[in-house]
């Protein structure tokens, strides 16, 4: 049979264009997640503990306040050192910017940030696999693999993880460049990626990038060169992301290390939605206990189908990279025979960053490497000539396929378990057949072919990759008020905010901590893995543990709504100790009784400060600073029930007084008698070190950048 002219599907060559066609893909992909679609949101941690964060970064800089401290939580925590935060983020500040009208964040914001990094992971992906030489096609579908598959979809609502995966192709196109070149210039973009990956707010994910930046050097040509490089990059990266490293350097020796890499993953049937997007049922209506520990990892067929096809025609040369970056993330994630815990049980600070489920993040980028060298060994064959009704019946089929799928998705009608393997085979043999017939098509027919194949492919991902119980909630987005809280009675509300200077005690349901942070609500409780060990103690004297960050005081014990300095109790009527409120005469019910959140005021309340044998009164209340008058017959003890912490000072009349550390956790100084003026400040102590090594690296990859390096 004749061969026919191979006729190149060629995708935009502008990287404006790229990334335009990149974001529009992301919306359309995610279309029911935009604001004004108003259908579902992205749920669990983004939406509860990454949104709290970012908008109290927003609303303390919107009112021209660096936050530094954060008074909201666990009576008082650094805010500076809180990486989660994201806080020196470039994309942070550029939501800051987008928002600044606004009083509060818009979680329609933060939604939208994650989203874009999607599309960052697509083009940089695209770009990373353009530089192998690849068929377009090729690495087109392998960049989708990495962007729009299960890993991404089921991480989506994890800030920091998404910003790592987003960053990871850049410093792998560093690696390759500076192999290529045989110089280490190109390695400023493992630099740089590794910076923001860091600065995206996740250290476990930081390191998932640089153990996949190291063995990916390691496994490619000029090895040892190039690894040696890939560690001066990410040690000066460090030094580039030293303003938020550094503090949180200094409050990492403060908490408890959480050793969560556990056994590993164990269970091989884990693995299986890899290759069936169903087996496992990720409903959205479905119930949220069902298959809980279970993950959505669906390849879908590109990324199936290019495996296979490498590997059934022995084409691994050029994938030695990718296989020893999946072989070892594959270890990292399953710990087998308890190697990995066997290593790093031996240093605090990998058993504290290591999280195993998630270098898979590692497998995913190995996955699509390995897809597109898949699909463009098959492409690059030579095609024969196929009948001429081929072209069309191929679109006909996928679009059919793309339709049907489409028309099942809003419902529930996908099965699960082994039925679930008709929908994966089906749509794998309608993209192979589409795969085939375009190979051998040329002009206009491989170009509507080729277009098929891309649209069948996102739809394919997205049907069962959104709107689904691991990445999306319904109801309306979270959103708060700087002049009321849903569910709670003006009045209530009011009075709570006409008291910044006292605390709140959350009872079962009622609101969590990291919600009323969004309202200046300040609370001896909390959820944040910066829990302090000397807090730990305090609150395991006078509380109940519910979970490693959670707990529960007893508002029955006045030792510790004195201690903690608690006023206010919110609550609901279903909660166990609502009688016990109602009945208690040292309690006053706040408010009318016709809401669901219920507040009562605590009559022996003491303020979360005091003077001993004198009075006490509060001049300024603001999270880094706290001015009070204080008049005493004779010398004594000030106290405040804010967090011991370095960075703390103390003023008396303005004379610098020393802090002493008071019940295990809190503030102390001593006063002389009479009538003075009380200051205490914080300030992050390593935060003008960290910031002038950040500007300085900032300067120093400047010039890496703009200076040609000799060739070694």
């Amino acid at each position: 049979m004749s061969q026919l002219p191979n006729i190149r599907f060629r995708p935009p060559k502008s990287p404006f264009a790229v990334s335009l066609l990149a974001v529009l893909a992301t919306l359309a992909f995610y279309f029911e997640y935009l604001p004004r679609m108003r259908r579902v949101y992205i749920p669990y941690d983004l939406a509860v503990y990454h949104y709290s964060l970012a908008d109290y970064g927003f609303q303390s800089v919107k009112h021209l306040r660096w936050p530094q401290w954060d008074s909201s939580m666990y009576s008082g925590m650094s805010f500076a050192s809180n990486v989660q935060a994201a806080l020196y983020y470039p994309g942070t500040w550029l939501m800051f910017l987008a928002g600044w009208n606004n009083q509060t964040l818009r979680y329609s914001a933060l939604e939208i940030q994650t989203l874009a990094h999607v599309s960052l992971a697509f083009i940089l992906c695209f770009y990373w696999l353009r530089g192998k030489s690849l068929e377009p096609m090729a690495y087109t579908l392998g960049a989708a693999v990495y962007a729009f598959s299960g890993y991404m979809c089921t991480q989506i609502q994890h800030f920091g993880l998404v910003v790592a995966v987003a960053w990871m192709p850049a410093a792998l196109r560093g690696i390759d460049q500076a192999a290529e070149q045989k110089s280490w210039r190109p390695l400023w973009k493992l630099a740089a990626a590794s910076a923001l990956v860091f600065l995206g707010g996740y250290p476990p994910s930081w390191l998932v990038f640089a153990m996949v930046a190291g063995v990916y050097a390691l496994a490619g040509p000029w090895r040892w060169k190039t690894a040696a490089g890939v560690v001066a990059a990410l040690l000066f990266s460090l030094a580039l992301c030293a303003v938020q490293l550094l503090p949180a350097w200094q409050a990492n020796h403060f908490r408890e290390p959480e050793l969560q890499y556990g056994t590993g993953i164990k269970d091989i049937m884990y693995f299986v939605s890899y290759l069936v997007p169903n087996y496992f049922d990720f409903g959205l209506d479905v119930p949220v206990q069902t298959n809980f520990t279970k993950d959505y990892l669906y390849l879908g067929a590109p990324g199936i189908l290019g495996i296979f096809l490498l590997f059934r025609r022995g084409g691994l040369r050029g994938s030695a990279q990718a296989l020893a970056v999946l072989g070892m993330t594959l270890v990292m994630a399953t710990n087998p025979f308890g190697l990995v815990w066997s290593v790093i049980q031996h240093s605090q600070l990998l058993a504290d960053l290591c999280r195993s489920a998630y270098f898979l993040a590692g497998s995913a980028i190995a996955f699509a490497e390995l897809a597109a060298r898949g699909l463009d060994r098959f492409l690059k064959r030579p095609a024969s000539k196929t009948p001429s009704w081929m072209a069309p019946a191929a679109l006909v089929l996928m679009t059919a396929w793309a339709l049907f799928e489409l028309k099942r998705w809003p419902g529930a009608e996908f099965a699960h378990g082994l039925g679930s393997l008709y929908d994966a085979a089906s749509m794998l043999l309608v993209f192979g057949f589409g795969l085939y017939v375009f190979r051998s098509q040329f002009g206009p027919w491989r170009a509507w072919v080729g277009l098929a194949l891309l649209l069948s492919a996102g739809i394919d991902y997205k049907v069962f990759g959104t709107s689904k119980r691991f990445n999306a909630g319904q109801g309306p987005r979270p959103g708060y008020s700087a002049t009321a809280y849903v569910a709670m009675s003006a009045e209530a509300f009011r009075e709570l905010k006409s008291h910044p200077d006292a605390r709140v005690l959350l009872q079962e349901f009622g609101p969590l901590a990291l919600e009323v942070r969004h309202v200046g609500f300040s609370t001896p409780q909390g959820f944040d893995p910066f829990l302090s060990t000397q807090y730990r103690k305090v609150v395991t004297r006078l509380g109940t543990w519910q979970s490693n960050r959670e707990f529960l005081i007893d508002p029955m014990n006045s030792e510790a709504m004195r201690l903690f300095g608690i006023r206010y109790v919110i609550t609901a009527e279903r909660a166990p100790k609502y009688s016990a409120l109602v009945a208690d005469p040292k309690f006053r019910s706040v408010g009318p009784d016709n809401e669901y959140y219920k507040v009562f005021e605590y009559l022996d309340a003491n303020p979360p400060y005091g003077m001993e044998d004198g009075a006490a009164q509060t001049m300024k209340w603001e999270p880094e600073d706290r001015v009070f008058t204080v008049e005493t017959a004779s010398a004594g003890r000030f106290t405040l029930t804010e967090q011991f912490y370095p960075g703390w000072s103390a003023t008396v009349d303005g004379t610098p007084s020393t802090i002493e550390k008071w019940e295990s956790s809190f503030q102390a100084i001593h006063v002389p008698a009479g009538k003075h003026t009380i200051e205490f400040h914080y300030r992050e102590q390593l935060l003008p070190a960290g910031a002038a090594i950040s500007l300085l690296s900032l300067g120093a990859l400047y010039l890496w950048f703009r200076r040609r390096l000799p060739a070694n």
